[in-house]
């Protein structure tokens, strides 16, 4: 092969690498922020059962929106096994319960025994775990990917709603003033 030839090959090959490394670096930076928006909309009355008690150990409780309600404020955070992003911010919402801020899991399009599996194994972070296994919950609150945290009332409003991974900075500057500026 020529010399020539092969100095453009070789160049081309790099100039491609640098291309597909700028597109996952951009991909994956775009899937570690986090969108926060204010709302001030109702959270949808509903009747669904529980994926899982505190235990991990599957159940057919009756949950509604007055079990999303039990405090002044609480976070629903939107969830599933299959979802990689999820993953990342799980030890955190480990750390918030173990802080005592009230967590409602929405286990999203998922199958159930995988996120029981994911619960038992990693740890549950939630006073309650929604199963919405066909999305009709989410569907209703606005969800349009996860991981997704609604900050919600008692008196069942939204008021923030947290587009991608919950993380120490993001607590500190969103939702910590409204649980007497708990620490994550």
């Amino acid at each position: 092969m020529h010399t020539s030839v092969r100095n453009k090959l070789i160049t081309l090959i790099i100039l491609a690498l640098m291309v597909v490394l700028g597109f996952a670096f951009a991909l994956n930076n775009k899937q570690q922020s986090t969108i926060v928006s204010e709302q001030k909309r109702a959270f949808p009355e509903f009747i669904s059962t529980a994926l899982a008690n505190s235990e991990g150990i599957s159940s057919k409780q009756e949950i509604t929106l007055a079990d999303v309600t039990q405090h002044p404020y609480q976070l629903v955070n939107v969830w599933a096994s299959w979802c990689g992003i999820c993953k990342t911010e799980h030890a955190f919402l480990l750390k918030l319960h173990d802080k005592g801020i009230p967590i409602v899991g929405l286990n999203y399009r998922d199958n159930s025994g995988a996120a029981i599996n994911v619960l038992s194994s990693d740890g549950n972070p939630y006073s309650t775990v929604i199963s919405d296994p066909q999305g009709k919950l989410a569907l209703e609150v606005g969800v349009i990917g996860t991981p997704e945290t609604y900050l919600v009332d008692g008196d069942g409003q939204i008021i923030k709603k947290l587009l991608g991974v919950i993380n120490d900075s993001i607590w500190k500057e969103e939702l910590a003033m409204y649980f007497n500026g708990a620490n994550g």
